[in-house]
C-alpha cells in the first residue's frame, strides 16, 4: 500500500467523507439518520450529522449531543459540532449542559510558555467551540453560567464568551466578566482569572476592560496571567502614551516569556 492510500484510509477511519458519499444518503429519513449516529462506521456517523445539520432537525439535538459526548473520530466529531451549530438556538441549552464534558482537551492549569496568537485563541472545549459558532444567541445563557459555582464549567463558558465577543463584537457579558475577575483576584482563583484575562481580548476598544487589566501589570500576579494581560491589552487596540510606556517597561523584564510577550504586544500596538 502506497503512502497516499494509507493516508486516505486513515482519514476514512477518522470519519472523513466525500461529497458523493453524502449525496447518496440525502434521501434517507430523519429517524434512520439518527440511528446512523450509533453506527460502527465513522463515515456513516459523519454523513448522518452532516445531513441532520443541513435539515436543522431539532429532533436530532439530543441524539447528536449524546453522540458528541462519546465520539472519538475527528471528522465525525467536527460534523456533529457543525450540525448542532446549524440547528442553532434550540441546541444552546443542551450544549451548555455539555460544557466541560467532551474530551479532556480543556486547560486545567496555567501555561508554562507564552502563546503568541494574534487572533482570539482557539476554544478547546468542543461544546464551547460549538456555542461560539452559534454566536450571539448563546451569550445570555453563558452569562448565567458565570454566575454559578461550578468553576470548571464557568471556565469553559468564559472561553465561549470571549470567542463570541471576538467573532461578533457582542459585549453584553463584559460587566459580568469584570465582576467575576474582581472576585477571582480576591479568592485566588488563578485559572478562572487567567481565562477572563484571555477572554477580554475579544472585547476590542473596551476602555473598561483596559482599566481592569492594567492593575495586573502592577505586580502580585502569576507570570502567565501577566503575560496574558500584556497580550490582551494589545488586542484591545487602545493606543495611548501611558499604555505604550507601561508595555515598553516590560520588554526589559528578566523573565523571557514576559519580555517576549511585551515586545510582541508593543509591535502590535505600533502597527495600529
Amino acid at each position: 500500500m502506497n503512502l497516499k492510500n494509507a493516508k486516505r484510509i486513515n482519514r476514512e477511519k477518522r470519519g472523513q467523507i466525500s461529497g458523493e458519499e453524502l449525496n447518496d444518503y440525502r434521501g434517507v429519513a430523519t429517524h434512520e439518520l439518527i440511528e446512523m449516529l450509533n453506527s460502527d462506521n465513522p463515515q456513516k456517523r459523519t454523513i448522518s450529522a452532516n445531513i441532520l445539520g443541513e435539515r436543522q432537525e431539532t429532533n436530532a439535538i439530543t441524539p447528536l449531543c449524546m453522540a458528541f459526548k462519546r465520539e472519538k473520530a475527528l471528522y465525525s466529531r467536527i460534523a456533529i459540532s457543525e450540525a448542532l451549530s446549524q440547528i442553532g438556538d434550540p441546541a444552546i441549552g443542551p450544549l451548555i449542559y455539555l460544557l466541560g464534558k467532551i474530551g479532556k482537551n480543556q486547560e486545567t492549569e496555567l501555561p508554562q510558555k507564552y502563546f503568541n496568537k494574534k487572533s482570539y485563541p482557539l476554544v478547546r472545549d468542543m461544546a464551547a467551540r460549538t456555542l461560539v459558532k452559534i454566536g450571539k444567541p448563546a451569550t445570555p445563557d453563558l452569562i448565567k453560567i458565570i454566575q454559578t459555582d461550578d468553576d470548571f464549567k464557568i471556565q469553559q463558558a468564559i472561553d465561549a464568551i470571549g470567542g463570541i465577543a471576538a467573532k461578533t463584537g457582542d459585549k453584553r457579558a463584559l460587566n459580568v466578566l469584570l465582576n467575576k475577575m474582581q472576585r477571582c483576584s480576591v479568592s485566588g482563583d488563578k485559572i478562572t482569572l487567567w481565562k477572563i484575562v484571555r477572554a477580554l481580548s475579544g472585547f476590542k476598544y473596551s476602555e473598561e476592560a483596559l482599566d481592569y487589566l492594567l492593575p495586573i501589570l502592577g505586580g502580585g500576579y502569576d507570570l502567565p496571567i501577566v503575560w496574558e494581560a500584556l497580550r490582551t491589552i494589545s488586542q484591545l487596540r487602545i493606543k495611548n502614551p501611558d499604555v505604550m510606556e507601561i508595555i515598553m517597561r516590560f520588554t526589559y523584564n528578566e523573565n523571557t516569556e514576559i519580555s517576549k510577550s511585551a515586545q510582541i504586544a508593543l509591535n502590535s500596538m505600533n502597527q495600529l
